[in-house]
């Protein structure tokens, strides 16, 4: 198999304060030493945190619910629904096996954007509104 210097690099991935700096090559040419790659639609950083990754979905996600909310405006619960579900949820979900929340910002962030969502749903954007009872509708 052969490989392409310019389209290679290298993901250092320690929770060291100091990590070492070694230099790699490849053909001759020295690899690009990156903080973070996407690899599957998942952001991996090289100190294993996942804050990029999680503040890509829920942009992405946030982004998606937008168009939803101008396009299905008049639209009936129902297929706000389920367009909710093919098109929001799964970009909130897709492989979280692998990113497992381990920090309450993050966790904070994924449900803001699951209650914005819930409320674009149900059509209640009151404050006095359960987004807790919406959320337990959606499934």
């Amino acid at each position: 198999m052969q490989f392409h210097p310019a389209k290679c690099n290298t993901l250092p991935v320690t929770r060291s304060r100091r990590p070492l700096q070694p230099s790699y090559q490849l053909h001759g040419h020295t690899l690009e030493t990156v903080k973070a790659v996407k690899y599957l639609g998942v952001t991996i950083q090289g100190d294993l945190c996942w804050d990029d990754h999680i503040n890509n979905i829920v942009s992405k996600a946030n982004k998606t619910l937008g168009f939803l909310r101008r396009n299905l405006k008049i639209s009936s619960r129902s297929v706000k629904e389920q367009a909710y579900k093919a098109f929001v949820r799964p970009i909130l979900e897709y492989a979280s096996s692998v990113w497992d929340l381990h920090t309450q910002k993050n966790i904070d962030k994924l449900e803001t954007a699951q209650r914005r969502a819930a409320r674009f749903v149900c059509n209640r954007y009151h404050n006095t509104s359960s987004v807790s009872r919406m959320l337990d509708s959606l499934g």
